[in-house]
């Protein structure tokens, strides 16, 4: 019962940790880019966080490179998690949350009165 308990707040620590990741990766794309906004694949997005943080590297061009061969795993994949994961950007980054195609994308912009810490 214990050993439960305590992979459950491991589990949410590496959450938590990931959504920090989260954060940075975004702060980066917004500063690499060009254009005043980004759309991207929520699904993306997780996968770009889980990349810098198993890998511990903060590069995009690094992030873009792994991403093919390192897979989330399942307990991070699921609808609770990226409800978390939108919840984060609409607070943090005024971001909006968009159906397309049978996806969710982020449409985050870099105009920096929509940028919130």
């Amino acid at each position: 019962m214990v050993d439960i308990a305590m992979q459950s707040s491991r589990t949410i620590e590496e959450k938590q940790k990931l959504l920090e990741h989260l954060a940075s990766v975004v702060e980066e794309l917004l500063r690499n880019t060009k254009s005043s906004q980004i759309s991207i694949k929520l699904r993306t997005l997780l996968r770009y966080a889980y990349v810098s943080y198993v890998k511990k590297t903060s590069d995009i061009n690094v992030i873009r490179g792994l991403v093919p061969r390192v897979r989330p795993p399942a307990w991070l994949t699921n609808q609770y998690y990226y409800r978390e994961i939108e919840l984060m950007l609409k607070t943090r980054f005024n971001a909006r949350i968009e159906n397309r195609r049978q996806f969710r994308y982020v449409v985050l912009y870099k105009n920096p009165s929509n940028f919130r810490r």
